[in-house]
């Protein structure tokens, strides 16, 4: 009998076993079949950015730089898509998505400045023959060990025994006993270590790419700062003076005892003082002595406002610190508190790089979040005059568009320029638009959709 019931036993052990290596294959199967498709995908995607980014510079005419452009743009997406898709330790590779990011984003760039009739500056030109350079060293060494993963018995994660290795010409990446040997001569290309796997193969590139100096350009990633706060007063503080501002500023949004010490000193751009009082923090900047932060980190209690109370109780506050030009431009809902963004408003025109940020608690409409460092570093005197007519300005919107709303504005633009344009609030097919028309040449400078949702509303 406990022959019999160990045969069985043996029997079923062995059904398992067998199903269970079926299905472990069958699942390799798939997750390199995936991986194979990302990678085709990827190296061709790869191939046709690094095409498209040479045949715009030989493109004559704004039409075809445009459509050059618009397409390395759209391949840059597409490569690093399939880029987080391969097997690599770590997600998307760092700087080979860094540098891919940086291409689609400088293309992006220059598809809509050409669009709106400005050329291409020779800065600009200069780089994007260097990412095009370096592009096509990437590209080179891509194709290489796609080819080989080909041709020969590649492993994707590990190389098993018996597999072929291959030469990986790879970007510059000498040792240190090669630079001695060499004299540490400038261009020359050496070999790396042979990856033993296209995951190896994958992190070596990446590698390679760190050793490299990063770009610097005007872009809309890059460039959301500016190298000196335009806005702060032109004065420095003592460490009293800032602490009787910070003991103001929390009088004034609801702690009229409160006897702030001060906890720290900051350095940078906002370097200055922060003050702590019971779980309340305040940051004072040395230069110009104003708060630029307060985080209030107490516990809200149940909501006793709507959202308009609250809005409305935040906007008294502002008043009350001195802000008199600030109007509310979006609110959105999180239940016990709500984010409220207000910017200033100067001669019934908008500027909205000088934004402030709100957190505001429904129990009570106590500020509890505040960060004025946007409009610290933005804000400064403007030219708003030599304005076309609102009814010129009209006649550049789509005949089918219908109009809500309109007021003059001032917004950023890619690289933290401005322009001074009349914004459209519109609808079109039951969806709502913000378009920007250019008050001084006409020129559609940005279109942003709304988006309704049970929180409030926002752009994209």
């Amino acid at each position: 009998m406990w022959l019999r019931v160990l045969a069985v036993l043996l029997t079923l052990a062995v059904l398992w076993g067998v199903s269970e290596y079926k299905e472990s294959y069958d699942l390799k199967l798939i997750t390199e079949n995936h991986y194979r498709r990302s990678m085709a995908d990827f190296v061709s995607s790869l191939d046709g950015l690094e095409s498209n980014l040479a045949k715009s510079q030989a493109a004559g005419t704004p039409t075809q730089q445009v459509y050059y452009f618009s397409q390395a743009w759209h391949q840059s997406e597409m490569a690093l898509k399939n880029l987080t898709m391969l097997p690599a330790e770590e997600y998307g590779l760092a700087y080979v998505d860094q540098f891919l990011n940086q291409i689609g984003e400088f293309s992006k760039i220059l598809t809509q400045q050409i669009t709106k009739g400005d050329k291409i500056t020779s800065e600009q030109d200069q780089t994007l023959n260097e990412m095009h350079k370096r592009l096509i060293a990437v590209n080179r060494d891509v194709q290489e060990f796609y080819n080989d993963m080909n041709t020969a018995n590649i492993a994707w994660l590990d190389k098993q025994t018996g597999q072929a290795e291959w030469t990986y010409r790879g970007i510059p990446n000498r040792t240190a006993a090669q630079v001695v040997a060499q004299g540490d001569e400038q261009g020359t290309e050496e070999q790396q270590a042979k990856p033993m796997s296209i995951r190896g193969a994958l992190e070596q590139l990446d590698a390679s790419l760190q050793k490299l100096p990063p770009f610097t350009y005007s872009g809309q990633t890059e460039t959301h700062y500016v190298p000196e706060p335009l806005g702060l007063p032109d004065k420095e503080v003592t460490e009293d003076e800032a602490e009787a501002v910070a003991k103001n500023f929390l009088a004034k949004v609801g702690y009229a005892d409160a006897e702030p010490q001060l906890s720290g000193t900051t350095t940078g751009a906002f370097g200055g003082y922060t003050f702590q009082y019971a779980d309340k923090t305040v940051d004072v900047s040395k230069k110009g002595g104003v708060v630029t932060l307060f985080r209030d980190e107490r516990s809200i209690g149940v909501q006793q406002l709507s959202v308009d109370e609250t809005a409305a109780k935040a906007l008294q506050t502002l008043q009350e610190l001195g802000w008199n030009n600030l109007v509310q431009t979006s609110t959105e809902d999180f239940g016990g508190y709500i984010l409220l963004e207000v910017v200033s408003e100067v001669d019934k025109v908008r500027i909205y790089p000088d934004r402030i940020r709100l957190t505001v608690a429904r129990d009570n409409g106590q500020i509890t979040g505040y960060d004025a460092t946007p409009y610290w570093s933005f804000h400064h005197e403007r030219d708003l005059t030599d304005r076309i007519t609102p009814a010129a300005a009209r006649q550049k919107l789509r005949p089918d568009l219908q109009i809500k709303e309109s007021r003059l504005a001032v917004i950023s633009l890619p690289g933290w320029q401005e322009a001074f344009c009349y914004e459209f609030r519109v609808s079109k097919e039951d969806e709502e638009f913000l378009v920007y028309i250019n008050a001084r040449n006409g020129v559609e400078e940005k279109i942003q959709r709304i988006i309704k949702s049970p929180r409030g509303e926002y752009l994209e």
